[in-house]
């Protein structure tokens, strides 16, 4: 039976990707984010390791996006050079397959790195309009508010009683929030250009939702993510207003409320406001790191330190953990992970990637005639900003479907809005180009 249901995963996306590509991106917007999994069974053990249902369906949508890619490879020249510091990262990324303990992590590993450019490069290729664009940017918020709505429920039903944070069964409290981020910053985008209390609303309730997880480092994504947007699209005092308020209400909401300040320090107790003002390291000597620190020493001494330039080769840690650990699957922190597996040559492509799209998308807004494409920009660089820090102390490599490709979705969508924006200008100039050169003069007439 689980065969099946992993080729229906996989044959659906292809389909759509021969038929409708811009269907497959709605449906991977649309459901990205819900849980599923092989409940009670667990993961299925084979040639390429553990594997659930996550991974299949992430599967699929590589071989679906490399379909369509493979069709319109003409344009594929272009859109590569747009995003070559990224492709130049990944490059690197498959050299270091060569030297990995693992060839089936360090692809799987590969698989996942290379999922978001390939989505990109799916919605530079497949949407061909606005009206596209916006179908999109109503899938993803409709898609958070949706397993928002189903986990308040559930919560309300006692069904998630158990869990610690607001989430969804089979989805964790760090990707729920991470995702009520992308909606919560998309909607911050929106009420800059237009319907201000309906975006409002929605920005809140997100925020809401992401407060109501738990999660540390959604948290502090959400506050980064949101001043940007706030900062760099707003004017005035509120383009100020969050960070100075972030500035207060962030300490106190980890010293004040007892929920935050057990999740944020260890011998709680021992830290109190008169404590902090008469002693500020107690907040670094009680900083409570759930063993992340520990398991990034163990990780860098045995992975980056032997061979700090190259790494230890792609997939590295998580064979390590899935093969000779019985501890956690991954080390929660994706920096962690790049430093030990392609070393200080690959986390620095990887840097220039990401400041490649922060200046992209900086410039596209700058640059932007149409409201749609400042909105998107805007979007973006708010998320990508909370991604980048979302994966200091968490997985978000792995959240490829529940987070990435909504993250690098709105860089495409920005793209994309950018380029059928130029597209007149584009046209006109090819038109008052000469199509031929000049015939010559012919003996005896002038010339």
């Amino acid at each position: 039976m689980w065969a099946l249901v992993i080729f229906a995963l996989i044959a659906l996306q292809i389909l759509l990707a021969l038929i409708s590509p811009v269907g497959l991106v709605y449906l991977s917007l649309a459901i990205g984010a819900i849980p599923i999994g092989f409940g009670e069974d667990g993961p299925i053990t084979g040639a390429l390791g553990r594997m659930d249902l996550p991974a299949f369906r992430l599967l699929g949508l590589w071989l679906a996006a490399a379909v369509v890619l493979l069709l319109h490879s003409g344009r594929l020249p272009r859109y590569l050079g747009t995003f070559k510091f990224h492709l130049l990262f990944l490059v690197f990324c498959l050299a270091a397959v060569a030297w990995a303990p693992s060839i089936d992590y360090a692809m799987r590993m590969f698989a996942k790195l290379s999922s978001p450019l390939l989505f990109l490069l799916l919605i530079m290729t497949a949407v061909s309009s606005r009206a596209q664009l916006r179908v999109m940017e109503r899938l993803i918020v409709l898609s958070g508010l949706g397993v928002a709505a189903v986990a308040v429920a559930m919560l309300a039903a006692g069904v998630n009683a158990s869990q610690v944070g607001l989430t969804l069964p089979g989805l964790g409290p760090a990707l729920f929030s991470a995702l009520m981020v992308v909606v919560a910053v998309t909607a911050l985008a929106g009420a800059r250009y237009g319907h201000r209390l309906r975006n409002s609303l929605i920005a809140a309730v997100s925020a809401a939702a992401v407060l109501a997880a738990f999660t540390r480092i959604t948290i502090a994504g959400l506050f980064v993510g949101c001043s940007v947007v706030l900062f760099v699209g707003f004017r005035g005092v509120l383009r100020l207003l969050l960070p100075i308020l972030g500035l207060v209400g962030l300490p106190a909401l980890f010293l004040f409320n007892e929920t935050f300040k057990k999740r944020m320090f260890y011998g709680d107790n021992k830290v109190t406001p008169d404590a902090v003002l008469s002693d500020p390291s107690i907040l670094l000597e009680h900083l409570h790191t759930s063993g992340r620190s520990n398991a990034w020493g163990t990780v860098l001494g045995k992975f980056f330190f032997p061979n700090p330039t190259f790494g230890s080769g792609l997939g590295a840690t998580q064979n390590y953990y899935y093969s000779q650990s019985s501890g956690i699957g991954v080390i929660h922190s994706e920096y962690v992970r790049l430093l030990s597996e392609v070393g200080v040559v690959g986390i620095s492509l990887f840097a220039l990637a990401a400041l490649a799209y922060l200046w992209r998308l900086l410039r596209i807004y700058r640059r932007s005639r149409e409201a749609d494409t400042a909105r998107y920009a805007l979007a973006a660089l708010g998320t990508l900003v909370a991604y980048l820090i979302f994966i200091a102390t968490d997985n978000g490599f792995d959240y490829v479907t529940g987070f990435g490709i909504y993250v690098f979705g709105l860089i495409g969508m920005a793209e994309k809005a950018r380029e059928l924006e130029m597209a007149p200008a584009r046209a006109a100039v090819r038109a008052r180009a000469p199509t031929s050169a000049p015939a010559p003069a012919v003996a005896g007439q002038s010339a």
